[in-house]
């Protein structure tokens, strides 16, 4: 089979539940802090408490938010779309050209007792380094890990989850001339 040079974007699959359990878990975090920041500055501030603590208080809560939501949008944003260009995988700011690649398979189970040892393990996105015993270090590039890719070359793994991941592999197949 002849090797085509392919420059193609791919957009990521929605978030799959070990990126919205992060999503969810922060929620209500926050929605507990200020829970319990309306009740202290109305139950517990003494009476007699001038306003501006009653008021930092009672806004306390919107620091979270605004730190929270913008990490969220910035993470996900940063894994929304990637790109093959020139027969290089783009991901972001890392490349990794196709050539010498030895396998391109779907594996839903590429995060299954992983540990994670840099990166960012949910919050928006799946992005990072990543070891496990099965597959040993990997960088992983996802937001939902059932419709996980993983690319193997000699000396590395990366793992993606496109939208579609049979359309994924057929390009990367034609990139590389791969079986």
């Amino acid at each position: 089979m002849p090797v085509t040079t392919v420059n193609q974007e791919f957009h990521f699959a929605p978030l799959g539940n070990r990126s919205i359990y992060p999503v969810v878990f922060t929620a209500v975090c926050y929605v507990a802090g200020a829970a319990a920041s309306i009740y202290i500055s109305f139950t517990r501030m003494p009476a007699h408490t001038p306003p501006a603590p009653r008021v930092l208080a009672l806004l306390a809560p919107l620091v979270g938010l605004f730190i929270a939501v913008p990490v969220f949008f910035i993470r996900r944003a940063r894994v929304a779309r990637f790109r093959i260009e020139e027969n290089c995988l783009v991901l972001g700011r890392k490349r990794f050209p196709l050539e010498g690649l030895v396998q391109v398979v779907r594996d839903p189970e590429i995060l299954r007792w992983s540990i994670r040892t840099g990166g960012n393990g949910g919050l928006g996105a799946i992005r990072g380094r990543f070891w496990s015993k099965r597959v040993g270090r990997f960088y992983a590039f996802m937001t939902d890990r059932e419709k996980a890719v993983v690319l193997r070359w000699p000396g590395q793994t990366v793992a993606v989850s496109p939208v579609d991941p049979e359309f994924f592999i057929y390009t990367v197949r034609s990139a590389t001339g791969l079986k």
